[in-house]
């Protein structure tokens, strides 16, 4: 299932993905997709389009440019919606490749394509948010520092405005009521997805 690779040739492997990362960086094309002040080389959307195009003649280059999913997609969501607070704890870090994070969306009972249908729920209990769901395909869950849960802050079942009920809230991934099931194949092979049963999880307002 691992395609026969040992754990020596992995390391080898890590250590040219390192070295030719600190090369991106010294030439100043690191995190394409986000502006200087935050780590990134700061590309305008059709800037950005161009980078990717050369960049796919390549499996695996987005990661060594810094900018792959789910973390690009988490940077962007904290880079427009993040406090200055969130930004500093999770975004320059995130950016800097100090920490993993993690997108929490796909629900086993629901079609992943809707978020709409989503059954996650999050209360409020004082100054925090009290988190109950059950997700899978987290993607990048086994290797998360924090994930980004999408979840429903009022009655699921209720009839009106169900785009104004979703909220997403970050959650680390040793927070006391994150239980990682399992991680999901995808097409028979291991992969960084995982199943997360959220329990009773508390997380500041």
């Amino acid at each position: 299932r691992d395609g026969g690779v040992d754990e020596s040739e992995r390391a080898k492997a890590r250590t040219l993905r390192h070295e030719i990362q600190a090369k991106v960086k010294q030439a100043g094309l690191w995190a394409p997709h986000l502006p200087e002040d935050y780590g990134g080389c700061g590309l305008s959307f059709l800037e950005h389009a161009y980078m990717n195009e050369v960049l796919a003649y390549s499996i695996g280059a987005a990661s060594l440019f810094g900018v792959v999913a789910p973390n690009s997609g988490n940077q962007k969501i904290l880079l427009k919606y993040g406090t200055d607070e969130q930004k500093k704890k999770w975004l320059v870090p995130l950016t800097e490749g100090k920490l993993e994070s993690g997108f929490s969306m796909t629900e086993p009972d629901t079609a992943g394509s809707d978020p709409r249908s989503i059954q996650t729920t999050a209360r409020r209990d004082g100054d925090e948010w009290v988190i109950n769901g059950h997700k899978w395909f987290t993607s990048n869950g086994k290797r998360a520092d924090f994930l980004i849960v999408m979840c429903r802050t009022d009655d699921p079942e209720g009839p009106e405005d169900r785009n104004d009920k979703m909220t997403q809230i970050i959650v680390p991934t040793d927070t006391p009521g994150v239980n990682i099931v399992r991680g999901v194949e995808v097409w028979g092979r291991s992969s960084d997805h995982v199943e997360i049963l959220y329990e009773d999880v508390r997380v500041p307002g």
